[in-house]
Order: structure tokens, then C-alpha cells, then sequence
């Protein structure tokens, strides 16, 4: 099964061969092996595990989507950070800030930006997906 990541900015993975993929979505985690039913599904800020030769990768990935065919995935998603090289402390400083940001939004009540509220949210699964992997 052949398998490729991409990113908003850049094709990070393509994999002509793997053994499996697991993907976060709306649905929970799904694991994708060869000759999976076709599927689109979105995905939700989390970690994207893919095995090929005998090797796991992780990614953490934010939102998009996952197509499927029983040879073939392709995720495309608007977030995706490799392991190596993640700042634990800048990642914990963003997550909190957006945190705080969300209590300050819900505050607000029924005056609150429910569009900006969405938005920070995003950011703080985003940041919370990053500290997993950073942390694994």
C-alpha cells in the first residue's frame, strides 16, 4: 500500500510501500492496512503513526483529510510536525496561551467570536498534539 503526507507548505512523506497507517479522525483513530474499504474522512489534531520496514514514524497532525483506497493514502493536513527537533517549552508556552485564551472566550458568554473561539481551540489541540509527540 502506498503512502503520502502532505502538508499545506510541502509533500513531507511518500511511501510506495508501508504496512500500515493510523490516523486520527472525527471517528476516533482508525488503523488502515492494505485493501481498506475506499474511505474519506476528516482528521482532528492528533498523532499519525505509519510503519514501513519493520519502522514506526510519528507525526502530529492537525486538521484535513485522509483519502483511502485499498492501495492507496493520502493525508493532507493544514499542521504536520515531525519529532526531531520540537521545542517542548515553546509548544507548552502556546498551549497555554491558548488555553487562557479559551477561558477568556468563555467568559464572555453569549458576546463571545464563536468563529475566533473555534480557531484558538484548533490551536490548542494543535499545540496539545505536538507536546504528545515531543513527549513520546
Amino acid at each position: 500500500m502506498q503512502f503520502t503526507l502532505v502538508s499545506i507548505a510541502r509533500k513531507v512523506l511518500d511511501l510506495p510501500v508501508i504496512e500500515w497507517v493510523t490516523i486520527p479522525t472525527r471517528d476516533g483513530e482508525i488503523s488502515v492496512l492494505a485493501n481498506h474499504e475506499p474511505l474519506i474522512t476528516a482528521l482532528v489534531p492528533g498523532i499519525l503513526i505509519v510503519r514501513a520496514d519493520g519502522k514506526e514514524t510519528s507525526f502530529a497532525v492537525g486538521g484535513g483529510v485522509a483519502e483511502i483506497t485499498a492501495e492507496n493514502v493520502i493525508v493532507t493536513a493544514d499542521m504536520v510536525e515531525e519529532g526531531e527537533n520540537l521545542n517542548i517549552e515553546a509548544i507548552r508556552a502556546k498551549k497555554e496561551e491558548a488555553h487562557k485564551l479559551l477561558e477568556e472566550y468563555k467568559a464572555k458568554g453569549d458576546s463571545m467570536d464563536m468563529e475566533a473561539y473555534i480557531e484558538l481551540e484548533q490551536q490548542f489541540l494543535k499545540e496539545s498534539a505536538k507536546e504528545q509527540l515531543a513527549t513520546r
